[in-house]
């Protein structure tokens, strides 16, 4: 169990049933409150009953538990995409309680528990999975599936929160940011990166609706065939116009993350795009302050939450 648990200890005063929002109690086998109870299923509590609308992650994050996380890829391109989309920093991090919303198999997780961060990594999907077994023996990251759009914190528990490429996989992204909001303490940072409406994101998104009739494992076969097909044959004129109607990964961090990428881009629910002046208008109706973009990946926004007089 996880008692010693630095993360946990960090959050176990501000943990909530997410539908009533009564104090939880840790028992035996699960979080009970007056009205409800949560089992704990391989030492992961389950505040939600079901992978719901993100079966497609569950899928991805289980077979690319290791593409993506730099201490498998012994390289730091996600630590790099990580201080460019959030402005954070090992100094700010170090001590804090940070929400990884949107854990997934614990990429940018990874690099903010290696900076000394008590990190509470949450998903809808079963990506807790694959994430729960790569921090088993991290003692300042504690792996929870829940709902984004319900969870159970209460207001005023996170110095820092981010969610970088989840929100817009949410039925409704802007709604779902406004939830992360109130749980910041005051003070607090939140950092998020959404689909911008650049032309490749647009078109992904109008594959979606097709895309989404085809089985998950069927789609994601289609990747592992065509991707590695596509990036024998870049100079073939069919693949270049194919790579304009379906635009598909080529990152340069291997065959393995253009894969997933693909599979990534066409697979969700939900695929949101936005606009830079939208997602900044979030944040000011949230009446977050010191707003700001940390760098030049167009919809990455930055905001804190007034402190209280």
């Amino acid at each position: 169990m996880f008692q010693n648990n630095l993360a946990y200890k960090a959050v176990a005063p501000f943990l909530v049933d997410p539908k009533t929002k009564e104090p939880l109690k840790l028992e035996a086998d699960g979080f009970v409150s007056k009205s409800g109870a949560y089992e704990i299923l391989r030492n992961i509590p389950r505040f939600v009953s079901s992978d719901n609308y993100v079966r497609s992650f569950s899928l991805e994050w289980n077979t690319h538990n290791q593409t993506q996380l730099d201490i498998f890829r012994n390289d730091k391109s996600s630590e790099s995409q990580f201080v460019q989309k959030t402005g954070f920093t090992p100094e700010k991090l170090k001590g804090a309680l940070v929400l990884d919303a949107g854990v997934g198999a614990g990429r940018y997780c990874d690099i903010a528990s290696r900076w000394g961060a008590n990190v509470v990594g949450v998903d809808l999907s079963f990506a807790v999975e694959s994430s729960s077994v790569t921090f088993q023996d991290r003692s300042n990251v504690w792996i929870a599936q829940a709902d984004i759009g319900n969870l159970p914190f209460a207001p005023g528990t996170f110095d820092y929160i981010f969610s970088i490429g989840v929100l817009h996989h949410t039925p409704d992204t802007k709604l779902y940011f406004q939830r992360l909001v109130p749980l910041l303490k005051p003070g607090g940072r939140i950092s998020i990166w959404v689909y911008p409406n650049t032309p490749d994101y647009v078109v992904r998104a109008a594959w979606i609706p097709f895309v989404n009739k085809i089985p998950s494992r069927w789609y994601y076969s289609w990747c592992r065939w065509f991707v590695p097909f596509a990036a024998r044959n870049k100079n073939n004129p069919y693949i270049r116009w194919i790579s304009k109607a379906f635009p598909f990964s080529d990152q340069g961090l291997g065959i393995e993350n253009d894969i997933l990428d693909t599979y990534d881009g066409y697979s969700p629910t939900y695929h949101g795009v936005h606009s830079p002046e939208e997602v900044m208008g979030w944040f000011q109706e949230s009446g977050l302050v010191d707003i700001s973009q940390p760098s030049d990946w167009l919809t990455c926004v930055t905001g804190v939450k007034r402190l209280e007089y």
